[in-house]
């Protein structure tokens, strides 16, 4: 198949109650990190991690419907694999009924995802 780009949303909360909104860009690419908005939106240049700021809490994943090449996202911390998984048909921007997420992260870790064709 061709690979679909897509761009995607997080959303965490912080300890101090703070909202964080991050756009993805996923490349629809089997392997690939998502890149992250580091300041000029998210795309193929933008970092591949973003950093907690605080301890937060991941609630929400929306990405937009369309990639054809990958299915789900593994969550990687500190560079390491969790086992963590999200598929993209429930957590689509389409989907008025998200299943609600609620990952810790610690402050200062850096959080990524990369996609996976299975």
């Amino acid at each position: 198949m061709v690979a679909a780009p897509q761009y995607s949303g997080f959303t965490f909360v912080g300890a101090s109650g703070k909202t964080y909104s991050v756009d993805g860009y996923l490349s629809d690419v089997d392997g690939a990190l998502i890149n992250f908005d580091g300041g000029a939106g998210a795309g193929t240049a933008s970092p591949t991690f973003w950093i907690a700021p605080e301890n937060v809490t991941l609630i929400d994943a929306a990405i937009v419907t369309g990639l054809t090449d990958t299915m789900k996202v593994r969550l990687v911390i500190n560079g390491r694999p969790t086992n963590t998984v999200l598929r993209y048909v429930p957590h689509v921007t389409t989907a008025a009924t998200r299943p609600r997420l609620n990952y810790g992260i610690a402050k200062g870790a850096q959080i990524a995802f990369f996609q996976i064709s299975d």
